[in-house]
């Protein structure tokens, strides 16, 4: 792979959409399904990936390293979002109930936390990016803080989980930079 930097990727600004678990998700670049909502501003932090990988060295008798075993690849997508709606909260706190007329009641869940379907999408000038995750789930803490300084937010980490056919996300491009590669 040659040097090009007409292949660097800016990723300026996007949507996140959420759904139920088990919602139609997309094959290819044209609208979402009508299950998927989009959940609004993102913080200029914008969207974090991560693919861990949890290894052990394998080392001989003779005190040579020769393989690297991987015990576990856990996915993360983390994120933080500005608005606040009743779709925010209970993707937020794993669920609840919103009731009401006005005033308007939030209950989070106790003891449940709802698995959904996550797309995320970008776009680079003509290129166009997304991201479909079929499983993901609220893991740890949901922190947020009320400040007369800044804008309330809800950072939000999503551990992804297996599909059935053992696929974590699926990547949509239409960008030919990722067409044939030679590694």
């Amino acid at each position: 792979m040659a040097t090009d930097a007409t292949e660097v990727r800016v990723a300026g600004a996007g949507k996140v959409y959420a759904a139920p678990e088990g919602s139609t998700l997309p094959t290819d670049m044209s609208a979402v399904d009508a299950a998927f909502v989009e959940v609004g501003y993102v913080t200029t932090d914008g969207v974090t990936f991560n693919h861990a990988r949890e290894t052990e060295d394998l080392d001989a008798w003779q005190g040579s390293k020769v393989r690297v075993l991987t015990l576990s690849e856990p996915y993360s997508v983390t994120f933080a979002l500005m608005q606040t709606s009743g779709d925010v909260l209970k993707l937020a706190f794993g669920g609840g109930t919103v009731s009401g007329v006005g005033p308007y009641t939030f209950v989070p869940p106790s003891g449940t936390n709802a698995v959904r379907a996550l797309v995320i999408d970008f776009t680079d000038g003509s290129l166009n990016y997304r991201y479909i995750i079929p499983r993901a789930q609220v893991e740890g803490d949901v922190s947020y803080t009320l400040t007369r300084e800044g804008a309330l937010t809800y950072p939000l980490e999503f551990g992804v989980l297996d599909n059935s056919g053992g696929d974590k996300f699926t990547l949509i491009t239409d960008d030919t930079a990722i067409d044939a590669p030679t590694l």
